[in-house]
């Protein structure tokens, strides 16, 4: 880890990866920060200066960016309900799900299956 000239945290490429793969095999877990961090070998405080300076995402913008992703997929390819989606990719409650899932895409995700298949 070397900090930057601006004083950003610079992490190493292998930690970031290491951070996302686990993030990617853990999508339906109830991911904390000091998790990732702890994949990635960091403290929590460190990892998280490290990673939005490598990603330009927060932790946790990253995941919630990577769980969409994922139920839109789903949303095409499975024919789960909106409350199994939510669940397979790791929110706790369809209304959460849905709230974050039109932030994202502006939709909701019952009019975004209707327009995507």
């Amino acid at each position: 880890m070397k900090k930057h000239r601006n004083n950003s945290v610079i992490l190493a490429p292998w930690r970031v990866k290491r951070a996302v793969d686990f993030i990617e095999l853990n999508l339906a877990t109830s991911l904390r920060l000091a998790d990732i961090a702890h994949a990635a070998g960091l403290s929590p405080m460190h990892f998280a200066a490290g990673f939005r300076s490598a990603t330009g995402f927060s932790p946790h913008a990253y995941l919630q960016e990577r769980r969409i992703e994922r139920a839109k997929a789903k949303l095409i390819s499975d024919g789960l309900s909106i409350d199994e989606i939510a669940i397979d990719v790791g929110f706790r409650s369809r209304t959460h799900f849905i709230t974050v899932f039109r932030r994202q895409t502006g939709h909701p995700p019952a009019r975004w299956r209707r327009c995507s298949v």
